[in-house]
Parts: C-alpha cells; sequence; structure tokens
C-alpha cells in the first residue's frame, strides 16, 4: 500500500510546472492570433513607408503634393473637439474649405498607422469637387493623445463627435462620409446610428476593413479566446468591432472603391462588405482599380480617383 502511494506521488505534476505550462499555453493561445494581425497590418503594409513616420516628406516624395501649399490652398485650421464617449479624450480635427462653389461637406477618417496628412491625396477628389473636407487624426496616430487603436470600433465614435460637430457648424449641403481602411471600418461602424442616418447623403469606402477576426487569419478557437482577452483589457471584443451588423440595412448611397491587388484586408473581408452593400436597400457603386495595392488607388490613377468620386457626388445631384 506504501509503495503504491508513492507511486501515484510520483507520477502528480509538479505545481509550479503545471503553473509555467498554463501560462504558456495561454500565451500561446492569445499571441498567435495578435501574430496574425501583426502580421497583416505591419510585415505585409505598405514596405516604402519611411520609418521615421515622417508623413510630410512621405507625402511631398511619393504625390509630389507641396504640403504647405497645400494647407495654404485650402484653408487648413486645427482645432480640440471632446470625446463625447471617452472621458479626459481630444480629437484632433483638421478643416478645409473647397476653392470650388459650396457643395456641402465631407468628414474623412485615415487609415491605420498613418494621419490626416497622409490622405491629402485622396481627399482632395472632394474639394475639387466642391465639399469642405474635416479630417481628424485616428487613435494613436498623428496628434491623437490615445494609447491604443481599436480597428475601427472607438475609431466610429470619433466619427460620429466629428459629424455631429460639423452639422453644427456647417452651412446647409450634400453631407458626407469617407474612409480608408481602419478608417473604412471606423465610418462602416456609424452607419446605424441615427445621425447618420438622418443627415448623411453618401459614404465612400476606399480599401475598408471587416472584422477582426478575418484580419487575423487565427482559427476560430483562437480569435474566441483572443476576443475575450480584448474585452477585459479595452473594452470591445471581436464581434462588437466587427460593422457588418451596421451595414446591413444601410440606405446610403455607397462608392466602394478597392484594389485589385489587396494583400491587407483579406478577400473574405472585402466579399463580404461588398455582399452586404450590394444587397442593402442603398445603392452600392463598386470601383475596382487593377494592379493598385492597398490604400493605392489613387496613386495608381489618380485622375480616375477623382473622376469616380465627381461622378459619384454628381449622380445625387439627378435624383
Amino acid at each position: 500500500m506504501k509503495a503504491k502511494k508513492q507511486n501515484q506521488t510520483k507520477k502528480k505534476m509538479k505545481p509550479w510546472l503545471k503553473a509555467i505550462l498554463i501560462f504558456v499555453a495561454v500565451n500561446l493561445v492569445i499571441a498567435l492570433p495578435l501574430m496574425g494581425v501583426i502580421e497583416v497590418l505591419v510585415l505585409k503594409g505598405k514596405g516604402h513607408k519611411p520609418s521615421d513616420m515622417d508623413y510630410r516628406g512621405y507625402i511631398s516624395r511619393e504625390y509630389g503634393i507641396d504640403m504647405d501649399a497645400y494647407e495654404e490652398k485650402y484653408h487648413m485650421e486645427q482645432i480640440m473637439i471632446p470625446s463625447t464617449k471617452t472621458d479626459g479624450y481630444e480629437i484632433p480635427v483638421f478643416t478645409y474649405e473647397t476653392t470650388e462653389e459650396y457643395r456641402g461637406f465631407v468628414v474623412v477618417s485615415h487609415g491605420m498607422n498613418s494621419n490626416h496628412e497622409m490622405i491629402y491625396p485622396e481627399t482632395e477628389a472632394f474639394l475639387k469637387a466642391g465639399f469642405d473636407v474635416v479630417s481628424f487624426d485616428q487613435r494613436k496616430c498623428g496628434l491623437s493623445t490615445a494609447t491604443y487603436v481599436s480597428y475601427g470600433y472607438y475609431e466610429g465614435e470619433d466619427v460620429v463627435d466629428v459629424l455631429t460637430w460639423a452639422l453644427s457648424e456647417y452651412p446647409e449641403g450634400r453631407v458626407g462620409l469617407w474612409g480608408q481602411s481602419m478608417g473604412g471600418a471606423a465610418v462602416e461602424n456609424t452607419m446605424d446610428e441615427a445621425v447618420v442616418k438622418e443627415n448623411v447623403d453618401f459614404v465612400v469606402l476606399d480599401c475598408p476593413m471587416g472584422a477582426m477576426d478575418e484580419l487575423t487569419g487565427a482559427p476560430a478557437f483562437q480569435n474566441r479566446v483572443a476576443s475575450v482577452f480584448n474585452k477585459w483589457m479595452v473594452g470591445y471584443s471581436f464581434d462588437e468591432q466587427s460593422p457588418y451588423a451596421q451595414i446591413r440595412d444601410n440606405n446610403i448611397p455607397v462608392l466602394l472603391i478597392l484594389a485589385g491587388d489587396e494583400k491587407v484586408i483579406p478577400s473574405v473581408s472585402i466579399d463580404q462588405i461588398k455582399q452586404i452593400l450590394t444587397d442593402a436597400p442603398g445603392e452600392c457603386v463598386v470601383y475596382t482599380k487593377d494592379g493598385a495595392g492597398h490604400a493605392d488607388v489613387w496613386l495608381e490613377d489618380p485622375e480616375e480617383y477623382d473622376k469616380q468620386v465627381k461622378e459619384f457626388t454628381d449622380s445625387l445631384d439627378a435624383k
């Protein structure tokens, strides 16, 4: 009997070893989805961006835009708007005036690892078409003091705040939303909000992001675990970040701009967004630029990009 007890004792795992194994297992489950996100968003992102995040220099070199002249031409002004959902947080907002006859304004949202300056080329299409532009730095980007990005979740709340502010500041006219990549998810996440449904006349989505669990490329179980930890640590789950439910009943005309050589947003996300918006009550116009990479549609064909925006916004006046 004594020997049997000794054998059983030998088979028991040491408490400290068990703790280490549990710690390693849990961290693997959490880390693998996060590694997938890093691989998609960072390693597969635009490799030609400068490592020092010199946006002004990058835009000047790659797009041939004189930043100072641009801001002077369109009378750029900067203000801070308090967030209504995040205590103590202020949104850095930048406004630009069209040089054409005023037709309305557009609230624009840039992508991840970017700032308000990086979207000067794309959003100038609206300025040329007669719309004032209201831009802002997404969380943890540019002048934002936020400590993390949320892949369109909290950024969507900022879109609503900026839109609400602009509605009280600008004359009557057409109201639009434009979002690129993560900024696209931010805009998508607002499309079931009352202030958007009641006031926004059109939406332009440029290479928009979809659901987080598709972006990670991780197995479903790992995504579920990561989602729980995400909710615990930063306040939202992967399901809450997903914009699909918000766009499903959309009744606003949408121009969906896609890159033919997309390597950042998974094809399953692009297909989901396209299908949902096509099936929704609102009109959806799809423009795909063959050969263009993620968020590089304008760079691939600037004239066609401007033309697509102009024709889409002009079509609203004919209805």
